[in-house]
């Protein structure tokens, strides 16, 4: 078991995109994405979305990010866990970076993230978060909900929003038990999702 001591949590940077993304989509229904991009399985996939991650001014950036360094000799430490989380009122301008570039690349797909609503002003919304298998239940998931509970509140912010799959009986349980409560319904392709909110 590794020694929690030697786990750190910083703002992200742009180099690491690669194994951001892949503990981003850990997060995503993954296969509703693939079924949207013909011809690209979960690696490709990965790859796409870390273009998203090195990039400025969209949801995934990692301008946007929080992440769980593992000190593990190496000059920077390994990834493990990942967290980002923006003002809801941006949302619509960051989803639309988004949206375009999965219309350049696959013409058509962008239309169906469209139709998403996953927040709106008034909250600072967590969107995706990400911890390695082999590192979890070692309070990592929490390590990186205090930094950005901090970071939330540093900019003025005093609720925060997520939403939670309601097939995911397990996540709303941790979310609950760090103050969340639910406060209405969304839909993420054609997921019933639960909104949650924590005040800070």
């Amino acid at each position: 078991m590794c020694d929690r001591k030697r786990i750190t949590v910083r703002d992200a940077r742009r180099d690491e995109a690669d194994a951001i993304a892949r503990l981003l989509i850990m997060a995503w229904p993954v296969e509703d994405f693939l079924s949207m991009f013909p011809d690209m399985d979960e690696e490709a996939f990965a790859a796409f979305i870390s273009g998203f991650v090195a990039s400025e001014d969209n949801l995934y950036s990692h301008s946007l990010t929080k992440v769980a360094v593992l000190d593990d000799g190496s000059a920077s430490g390994r990834v493990v866990g990942m967290m980002n989380g923006y003002d809801g009122a941006q949302y619509e301008d960051l989803k639309k970076a988004v949206a375009d570039r999965f219309d350049k690349e696959f013409p058509g797909s962008g239309e169906k993230f469209r139709g998403v609503s996953e927040t709106g002003a008034g909250e600072f919304y967590l969107d995706s978060a990400g911890v390695d298998p082999q590192m979890r239940s070692m309070g990592i998931g929490s390590m990186l909900f205090e930094a950005m509970f901090a970071r939330a509140k540093s900019e003025g912010f005093g609720t925060v929003g997520l939403i939670v799959d309601e097939d995911k009986p397990k996540a709303e349980a941790l979310y609950r038990r760090l103050g969340f409560s639910v406060v209405g319904e969304k839909d993420f392709l054609g997921h019933k999702m639960k909104h949650m909110q924590k005040s800070i």
